[in-house]
C-alpha cells in the first residue's frame, strides 16, 4: 500500500516516496497522525510509525515497526482509510 498526499496547486494526488507499508501492517485497523508524523495498527496488533518529510517538492515516508505482545498474534482487524492533509 503506497500513501499518497493531495497537490493544491496541480490538483492531484501524488504518491509519497519510501518504502510501501509492511506486511505486518496489511489491512490496517486504525491509523492517525500528529504532526508529520503517522501511526498504523494493523494485524495482530503491530504498530508502524511512520515520518513524513518534504523535499524540493517531494515528499517520503520513513517507517519503524513496533512489534505487538506475543499474545496478540491471532488478532485480524478489518480495514480503515485516513486522509493526512
Amino acid at each position: 500500500m503506497k500513501m499518497k498526499v493531495y497537490d493544491l496547486v496541480t490538483d492531484s494526488w501524488e504518491t509519497i516516496n519510501g518504502p510501501e507499508l509492511l506486511e505486518q501492517i496489511c489491512r490496517p485497523f486504525s491509523v492517525n497522525y500528529y504532526g508529520n508524523i503517522v501511526y498504523v495498527v494493523g494485524r495482530n496488533l503491530h504498530l508502524v510509525v511512520g515520518n513524513i518529510w518534504k523535499s524540493e517538492n517531494k515528499f517520503g515516508v520513513r517507517w519503524e515497526v513496533v512489534d505487538s505482545p506475543e499474545r496478540y498474534v491471532n488478532i485480524t482487524p478489518s480495514n480503515s482509510q485516513v486522509l493526512f492533509a
